[in-house]
């Protein structure tokens, strides 16, 4: 037998050997729901789709991180705020996770951040204007 016949005869026993499926063991699912339509859903960072979604969402098993966005949080502070909406799930095979993520409550959570912030911002506007005060006094 020469190379070539050789070469063949493992390049056709490669695809037997191969991966038969995408998933080695049985996928588990996450099912999805939220309390409004349209919200962005992300599976460890990458967009999966927009609520409602029908069908579950096929991973393989272990710790995800799952996550929304809802259509307020267009305002940059969102950002840098203390919210974080992700949720850390493990996800057995053949198992199927029910999510639910509430945007209401999240979106009067990012009300009450941004009036917090905005008083610490009052404050630090107080303070610095006092300090000027007084190194106008020291100055005179």
């Amino acid at each position: 037998m020469n190379k070539k016949h050789i070469f063949i005869i493992l390049y056709s026993l490669s695809f037997l050997i191969g991966q038969s499926s995408v998933f080695e063991s049985e996928p588990g699912f996450i099912r999805v729901k939220a309390d409004s339509s349209s919200v962005p859903i992300y599976l460890d960072g990458n967009l999966i789709g927009h609520t409602p979604i029908k069908n579950p969402i096929p991973v393989m098993e272990g710790v995800h991180f799952i996550g929304f966005h809802p259509p307020s949080f267009k305002d940059p502070f969102i950002s840098y705020g203390k919210v974080n909406s992700d949720k850390q799930i493990f996800v057995l095979s053949g198992d199927t996770v029910n999510i639910s993520f509430n945007t209401f409550l999240v979106d009067n959570n990012i009300k009450k951040i941004k009036k917090e912030y905005q008083i610490t911002n009052y404050i630090g506007i107080g303070m610095l204007s006092l300090f000027l005060y007084q190194l106008w006094i020291i100055s005179s």
